[in-house]
This record gives structure tokens, C-alpha cells and sequence, in this order.
């Protein structure tokens, strides 16, 4: 899971561009699995799959198009998903990043955590669960 430190954030939106590489070959926010938000009220917060312990993403699902990968990250089918975004409305966090109707789980670049890497101040962090 990663940790996100508020106070540490610059908002270089790193996080974003390593994200997008890593997952769509370009440099491309609105791809990325993770998203800073710096106009109010939402001042320097990350919006991100937590990766969370509860995982009702998983249990509320109507089309079981979210599952756990072969490594335990969340992830998800899109030929299953009717975008109806009752994941969202369960997540603890509420902060799952959309790509339209779609959302996007952070899947930890498979264990490599390139976002925790490539910040500067290490305001995201690779951590333990958390429920």
C-alpha cells in the first residue's frame, strides 16, 4: 500500500507523470492512477487507490468486475464494468481516480511503486495495510 504524507507534498504531480508512464507508455495525467487536486476545498490532496485491507470495492461490485491479482492488488475487468461507480461510494477513502466512467485502481506498478520512488519529498511512501 502507499502511505501519502500531506505535509510533505509539493504538488509537482511527479506521481502523476511516472504513473502514466509507466501504465500508458506517455506522459498522459488523466491516465494515471493517481491524481493531485490542488483547487479548493481539496488543497493538496492525492486521490488514489488505497489499496486498503477492507477492499469493499471487491464485495460490492454488481458485475464482480473488481478482483485481486495474483500479487493482491485490487484490480479491474473493464469488459465487466458498467462504470455504475458503486466502488467510489464504498471505498473508505472515497477517492478513486476516474478515466470516464471508469475508475482507476492503483495497482503498485506491480510491486515497483514508482510514484513512492520518483518523489521528491517522499510524501508517498510504500507502507503497510491499512484498513
Amino acid at each position: 500500500m502507499i502511505i501519502y504524507d500531506r505535509k510533505e507534498c509539493i504538488g509537482c504531480q511527479i506521481c502523476e507523470i511516472v504513473c502514466s508512464m509507466e501504465h500508458t507508455g506517455r506522459i498522459n495525467p488523466k491516465k494515471s492512477r493517481i491524481r493531485y487536486h490542488d483547487e479548493l476545498p481539496q488543497i493538496g490532496k492525492v486521490e488514489f487507490c488505497r489499496q486498503c485491507l477492507a477492499k469493499a470495492c471487491v464485495e460490492v461490485c454488481p458485475t464482480h468486475a473488481i478482483s485481486l491479482s495474483a500479487i493482491g492488488t485490487i484490480t479491474l475487468d473493464y469488459s465487466l464494468c458498467t462504470g455504475c461507480l458503486q466502488c467510489n461510494k464504498d471505498c473508505p477513502f472515497g477517492s478513486l481516480p476516474m478515466d470516464g466512467e471508469y475508475p482507476l485502481f492503483c495497482d503498485t506498478c506491480n510491486g515497483n511503486y514508482q510514484c513512492t520512488q520518483w518523489c521528491p519529498t517522499k510524501a508517498l511512501k510504500k507502507g503497510g495495510a491499512e484498513s
